[in-house]
């Protein structure tokens, strides 16, 4: 009975033994794969709000307030100032010549143009003279038309070389012309002269300080320059940041220029020259929208997508439209709705 009792027990441990070598017993710390647990379970997302309001991108144009129209002309310091046109106290036009730099080539190429040209123009006369008096002189011998007619050939082709001489001349002293004039440096307001170096003349003058001065109208405006500027109408009545005061003023453009505008507040303004003015352009507005940061908004091919929270606290991807992109703002067309939650990070 014993012996029967101990071949039980030690066919029982060989079984258990024989099981757990199969792996029908589990073991512990071992797993054929990771356990599947929720991704994002368990983390608390960053979100932002879908709002409605206005998109508006600005830039800034910055104008400097003139109360009296000044005009300093100085020297370029590398020409020679041939002459100088007006003294103090005279009043002048805008486009009337202050003073005009020596372009000593030029002028020498000009003066040999005209001589030659009134040489050319004096053969040209004496040919067209002495054929004429050569007709008549056939006419008295009884000359016949065919003699007539080799006298006319002969000085017409005499004629038509110094004629074309007189072409290329006359384009010559043209050129040599507009080169001298754009020397001549002239007024761009209205005014009166109230300095003038006139010993400067004849000289490269002084680059440190104005050859001469002058002082136009009283004018209550800012002149700006931007490239900006064409972002504004002629005639448009804005709002001007002035000392972190603001103002109404109306826009004036110059026809010639694309970049350059003035500001004419509608109140007088006690200022001092030079006094700085801001005026914020529109330059995109999309009014009553909804919006999102563009940086939470991410394409996908042709798609655009958020991610949101689902029912399940998972991160989960919505399709959006999208219109404009204003500033690091994106208008949102289609998708969600006003107060709506997405994810951030």
């Amino acid at each position: 009975m014993e012996l029967k009792r101990r071949n039980f027990i030690c066919m029982g441990i060989a079984a258990c033994i024989c099981l757990t070598s199969c792996g029908v017993l589990p073991t512990e710390e071992e797993f054929d794969a990771a356990p599947v647990v929720k991704e994002y379970e368990g983390t608390s997302f960053n979100k932002v709000t879908v709002v409605r309001g206005n998109l508006v991108q600005t830039e800034d144009i910055s104008g400097t307030y003139k109360g009296t129209v000044r005009e300093d002309f100085e020297v370029d310091g590398v020409s020679v100032i041939k002459k100088i046109f007006v003294k103090k106290g005279m009043k002048v036009k805008a486009g009337d010549v202050i003073f005009q730099y020596l372009l000593p080539g030029s002028e020498t190429a000009l003066r040999k143009a005209e001589n030659e040209i009134e040489k050319t123009s004096l053969q040209i006369r004496h040919a067209r003279k002495i054929m004429d008096m050569e007709l008549k002189k056939q006419r008295r011998l009884g000359g016949s038309s065919k003699e007539m007619e080799n006298i006319r050939n002969q000085y017409a082709q005499q004629i038509r070389s110094y004629e074309s001489s007189l072409k290329l001349l006359q384009m010559d002293a043209k050129i040599a012309r507009e080169e001298i004039d754009n020397e001549k440096v002239t007024a761009t307001e209205n005014g009166v002269v109230t300095y003038v170096d006139s010993a400067a003349e004849g000289s490269y003058g002084d680059i440190d300080k104005a050859i001469v001065k002058i002082e136009g109208a009283s004018k209550n405006r800012f002149e700006a320059s931007s490239e900006y500027a064409s972002q504004c109408k002629d005639g448009d009545v804005v709002t001007i940041d002035v000392l972190a005061q603001e103002y109404k003023a109306t826009v004036r453009k110059e026809k010639d220029s694309k970049d350059t505008i003035y500001f004419y507040p509608n109140a007088k303004l006690n200022l001092e020259d030079g006094t700085k003015c801001t005026y914020k352009v529109v330059l995109k507005e999309k009014k009553d929208v909804l919006y999102l940061p563009a940086s939470i908004v991410y394409t996908m091919g042709e798609r655009h997508v958020v991610y949101f929270e689902d029912e399940n606290g998972l991160k989960s991807i919505k399709e959006v439209t999208v219109g404009e992109r204003i500033n690091n703002f994106i208008e949102i067309t289609g998708g969600l709705s006003e107060g709506e939650q997405v994810v951030a990070n």
